[in-house]
């Protein structure tokens, strides 16, 4: 599941941190040593981590994007200073537990960045999109009311749980969690056909997203080195049913309806570099 796509930093470097460590003695040393090694970079997450809907996937299970997902984009806007070993275990459909359990492996001391988008899955999203495409407005209401008391009573504690797994395996590291975009126009802005969704089901459906994007950033608020990035007003006007959405509507390839565009990527990529610089 976990895919290393970049080596090690350059030869030239590493000539400069033995330089440096053996200029040092002791106690120094050891510091010199650790602020070096803590540059490796690990992404964390879902498909929305994975880059699902940004095409040339590289694998049909976890569906990462070779180079759309915003993992791999921040990657390449770092070329001037670059990570030290990378690594991708994101995969299309994870769930919290997923992270926990089959990707915090790839964390260590060294770790210094990591990114990290998961809930969306937790909280039945895609079900609820289901609901709302086929049902009527009460209908809608009703599964986004209800998804959204499950991940209210259930998730704060399972993020807490998760957060500080990531902090215990990776003590050094600097963690950006990036939340959601509203995926269906706000009520009454114009632009294409939105199916099945009306006014009604639209604005259900993103006071949803935002009580989801809402919980995240207060749980990752509570935890000290923990940064949220906020995708939403990035995507304001670029939803699903605009003149030019960033968000897929839907799609022959299930899995990628709802989810971003090449371009929506580039809107994380964005909100990412705002925030780490």
């Amino acid at each position: 599941m976990n895919r290393r796509w970049t080596a090690a930093v350059a030869g030239g470097l590493a000539l400069l941190t033995a330089v440096t460590v053996s200029a040092c003695s002791g106690a120094e040393s050891t510091a010199a040593e650790k602020a070096v090694e803590a540059r490796d970079y690990v992404a964390l997450g879902d498909s929305y981590a994975a880059g699902v809907g940004a095409g040339n996937y590289g694998d049909t299970e976890c569906k990462q994007s070779r180079d759309g997902g915003y993992p791999r984009l921040w990657v390449k806007a770092r070329a001037a200073t670059p990570f030290g070993a990378v690594t991708d275990a994101t995969c299309g459909g994870a769930v919290i537990d997923d992270v926990q359990f089959n990707q915090l492996t790839e964390l260590d001391e060294n770790t210094g960045w990591v990114t990290l988008t998961v809930g969306g899955n937790d909280a039945g999203w895609f079900s609820v999109l289901q609901q709302c495409m086929f049902g009527d407005g009460a209908t809608c209401q009703t599964s986004v009311d209800k998804a959204a008391t499950s991940f209210e009573t259930t998730m704060p504690a399972r993020l807490d749980t998760l957060y500080q797994a990531i902090r215990n395996r990776a003590p050094n590291a600097k963690v950006y969690v990036a939340g959601y975009p509203h995926l269906v126009a706000d009520p009454g802005r114009t632009g294409v056909s939105c199916d099945s969704l009306t006014d009604a089901h639209r604005k259900a459906l993103n006071a949803g997203a935002d009580t989801l994007n809402e919980l995240i950033k207060a749980r990752v608020a509570a935890h000290q080195g923990f940064t949220f990035v906020d995708v939403r007003e990035a995507f304001k006007g670029h939803e699903a049913c605009t003149q030019e959405p960033w968000i897929h509507s839907v799609r022959d390839d299930l899995s990628e309806s709802y989810h971003p565009t090449a371009d929506g990527y580039q809107a994380y990529l964005k909100e990412l570099v705002a925030v780490t610089g």
